[in-house]
């Protein structure tokens, strides 16, 4: 519907689904799956991009070289502040490889926190969310039946969730008596 929502209806209920909510928590999902197991998929760039780095992005790169590797980005030193990036996550294979390189940068150098209790680091989990919303089904392009399908499927396969990573619903469900409400009927 509109491009973005897709209707269901499954034991009495309605069901509508923000699809690239969706999307982006299935991603997001295993994208951290990806960074616990140290299996973020790569691709490899058939075109290796180059960027310039600024000096406190150079020093980042040098001190956090694991972590942008563990989050799929495998890059070089070029020359003075360039830098070769030889491949990227699969999943958002068509984001700018420089600008995700910049992005990832910048969230591995931001504020500190207390990270005792968290499985993934915030700054890493802030990018894993970022990157899965980047890579996710856009509002306004039309899915697919099959592509409807499957990402029903992955929604049943995956772990429930009601919430996409920067906090949207994701589905939105209305009992019979709801909707028979809506038409002004009563007792159906």
């Amino acid at each position: 519907m509109f491009s973005l929502y897709l209707l269901c209806e499954k034991d009495g209920q309605l069901i509508i689904i923000d699809q690239h909510a969706a999307h982006e928590r299935l991603l997001y999902g295993q994208l951290v799956q990806g960074y616990l197991d140290s299996k973020i998929p790569q691709q490899t760039l058939m075109f290796p991009a180059t960027v310039e780095l600024n000096p406190v992005q150079a020093e980042t790169l040098e001190d956090k070289s694991e972590a942008v590797a563990a989050l799929g980005l495998h890059v070089e030193h070029f020359g003075d502040a360039t830098y070769v990036i030889k491949a990227a996550p699969a999943l958002v294979s068509h984001v700018d490889p420089g600008i995700l390189l910049r992005e990832v940068l910048d969230g591995l150098r931001g504020p500190v926190r207390n990270e005792a209790a968290r499985l993934v680091p915030q700054a890493v989990d802030d990018l894993l969310a970022s990157m899965a919303c980047k890579a996710a089904v856009k509002a306004g392009n039309r899915l697919q039946p099959v592509e409807m399908l499957k990402l029903l499927a992955q929604m049943e396969a995956g772990a429930v969730f009601s919430h996409c990573p920067h906090g949207r619903p994701v589905i939105k469900t209305f009992s019979v008596q709801e909707v028979e409400r809506w038409f002004h009927r009563h007792g159906g």
